[in-house]
Order: C-alpha cells, then sequence, then structure tokens
C-alpha cells in the first residue's frame, strides 16, 4: 500500500437510518426483476427468429437490450445485497475499495452505464441511416452490424476501467454495504453527465429522423407497387416511427432522470471525503428501467413477427414450468 494515498471516509453511522436505507436498497429489486425478464424474453424471441435476428435494425435492438439487461440484472444483484448486508446488521462490518469494487454488480454497473445511453445513440444513428440511405442500407453486410453495436460496447468497456482508479491508487475501509463512495465522484458526475448528454442526442437527432420519414411516406402514398424493395422500405420506415415512440419515452425515463439525478446529488458529495449513504435522488436512475420494459410492449405491440416470436417463448416458459411441475410430482 506503499504507493496509494490514504483516502478520508466518513462514518456510516453519522448517516445511516437504517428505514431510508432499507427503503432505498428495497426499490432497486422491483425495477431490477421486472427489467431483467422484459428484457430476456426481448432478446430471446429476436434470437430465436431467423427473419428477425438476421436484420440490422433488430440486431441493434437486441444489443440495445443486452446493455438493459446487464444493468437491470445488476441493479436486482445490488438490491439483494444491501438488503442482506442491512438485515444481517453487517454495515460495520469493513470493505477495502477495491473489494466493493470486485462486487460482480458493482462492475456490471459501471459497463451497462455507458453500454445503454451509447447504444440508445446507434440505435438513432442506425435509424438516420437507414432513412437517408434506404437502399444502401438493406444492401449492407453483418460488418455494419458488428461495427455499430461493437463500437459502443468496447468504447463503453474502456471508459469503464476509469471507475477502478480510486479502488487501486486510493487506500481506505468502508462499509460492507459499499455505495458509491468507493468511486471517485469526478468520474461519477462525468458518467452521469456524459450518459445523459448521449440519451438526450439520441432524442434530439431523432427529431429531423420523423420529418424525413413523413416526406418519404407521403412520396410511398403515391406508389402502388408491392415489390420486395417497397415492402422492405415499408418495414424500415414502421421501425423507425416504433423507434420514435421509444425515444420519446427515452426522453423522460431515461435521458432527464439521469440528468436530475446526478443534479440532485452534486452538492452531497462535492469532495473526496466522501459520504457512505447516498442520496434519494439516486431513486431516479431507476426510471431507466422503466425505459426498457416499456421497449418489450411497444415492439410487441407494433411488429407482428416479433409479437408472434414473444408469444411463443411466453409458451416455452409455460411448457418449461409445467414438465418441471410433472417431474415434481413424479418423485
Amino acid at each position: 500500500m506503499s504507493n496509494s494515498s490514504s483516502l478520508i471516509v466518513q462514518d456510516i453511522n453519522e448517516c445511516f437510518e437504517f428505514r431510508n436505507e432499507l427503503l432505498k436498497a428495497i426499490s432497486f429489486i422491483p425495477f431490477g426483476i421486472c427489467s431483467t425478464i422484459s428484457n430476456i424474453i426481448l432478446i430471446t424471441a429476436i434470437l430465436r427468429n431467423s427473419h428477425l435476428r438476421y436484420r440490422h435494425e433488430m440486431q441493434i435492438v437486441c444489443a440495445l437490450s443486452v446493455a438493459d439487461f446487464v444493468e437491470a440484472f445488476a441493479t436486482f444483484c445490488g438490491g439483494v445485497y444491501r438488503i442482506l448486508v442491512i438485515l444481517l446488521n453487517l454495515k460495520d462490518q469493513k470493505f477495502h475499495l477495491l473489494q466493493c469494487m470486485l462486487l460482480p454488480h458493482s462492475w456490471l454497473w459501471r459497463w451497462s452505464d455507458f453500454a445503454t445511453s451509447f447504444m440508445l445513440l446507434t440505435t438513432t444513428c442506425d435509424r438516420i441511416l437507414s432513412v437517408i440511405f434506404p437502399l444502401k442500407y438493406m444492401r449492407w453486410r453483418s460488418t455494419y452490424s458488428y461495427i455499430a453495436i461493437g463500437l459502443p460496447y468496447v468504447l463503453s468497456a474502456l471508459l469503464s476501467m476509469f471507475a477502478w482508479h480510486r479502488s487501486v491508487t486510493e487506500y481506505a475501509e468502508i462499509s460492507m454495504l459499499c455505495t458509491n463512495v468507493y468511486i471517485s465522484p469526478i468520474f461519477y458526475m462525468f458518467s452521469k453527465y456524459l450518459t445523459s448528454a448521449s440519451s438526450m442526442l439520441s432524442v434530439i437527432l431523432y427529431i429531423p429522423t420523423i420529418f424525413i420519414v413523413k416526406i418519404q411516406r407521403k412520396q410511398m402514398s403515391h406508389i402502388l407497387t408491392n415489390s420486395q424493395i417497397a415492402r422492405q422500405h415499408r418495414a424500415q420506415v414502421r421501425m423507425t416511427m416504433t423507434l420514435a415512440i421509444s425515444c420519446f419515452a427515452t426522453f423522460f425515463l431515461d435521458a432527464l432522470p439521469r440528468a436530475m439525478g446526478i443534479y440532485g446529488i452534486l452538492d452531497e458529495n462535492p469532495t473526496e471525503a466522501g459520504k457512505q449513504c447516498e442520496s434519494a435522488m439516486q431513486v431516479l436512475f431507476h426510471l431507466t428501467k422503466l425505459n426498457s420494459i416499456i421497449n418489450l410492449f411497444l415492439h410487441y405491440h407494433r411488429n407482428p413477427t416479433l409479437r408472434e416470436s414473444v408469444l411463443n417463448v411466453v409458451r416455452m416458459f409455460y411448457i418449461g414450468k409445467f414438465l418441471i411441475w410433472n417431474l415434481q410430482n413424479s418423485f
């Protein structure tokens, strides 16, 4: 530890209130589990249908759903962990900063926080390309999807590595509850502002996209052809409008909560000497899970092929549940 600086951290007992902290931890569970289930259904429905999984736009929607799933699963795990620590009265047990960072939900949060917002922006950019270059877009090979998905994923992984800086270079023992004090407040604010800006940009860029789609719709209304290219183009336009509705939800359930959440806690942890109790404004970050849940129902309602695939996934679940029940009864 000779190369590490020492970090002054407030004792958790100075701010800990059992009821408030327990309620904050419990709030992780419903958002995390509902979003986890929703994203599992959407991912499975896309991957099991060959017509869906080979389409560029659905591959990107699936990649966004994977990022949402990781964030939701980390939220659920983080909630369960904190509830157990509080109920078992382990908050006074000490962890090093690095031990907190090594908890699975800690580093999953760091990656998924960037990945979800970057994938939202990628989805918007994909729709812009599909309406500006419709014929070229339909002919692009799988390399396009690899780049569109791989770039935000890799960038998220690289940026999330900076979250390890404090836990590696500074020494301190904090509560086993492992609130965000193990992360540099500068990095935390940077990550929240960057992800909020990325989500906001995905909304702003969609506005001209909608106007272009409206113009194309008017032009297509005069064309009665039913060729394969025309059908594919209509499908792309419908997908663009579906994601426009999703974009509207993103503004209220992702971009704004991220911005308001970090603004609300800005004055509560302004220095390197961190408080171990998180602000109640952190609850706003849970609204991003609602955004991913709405996406499932939106695609289910607007995409007949996906709807059928989702219904098949649900049927498979009930068949599996029925078989397990029969096996248990046979013993």
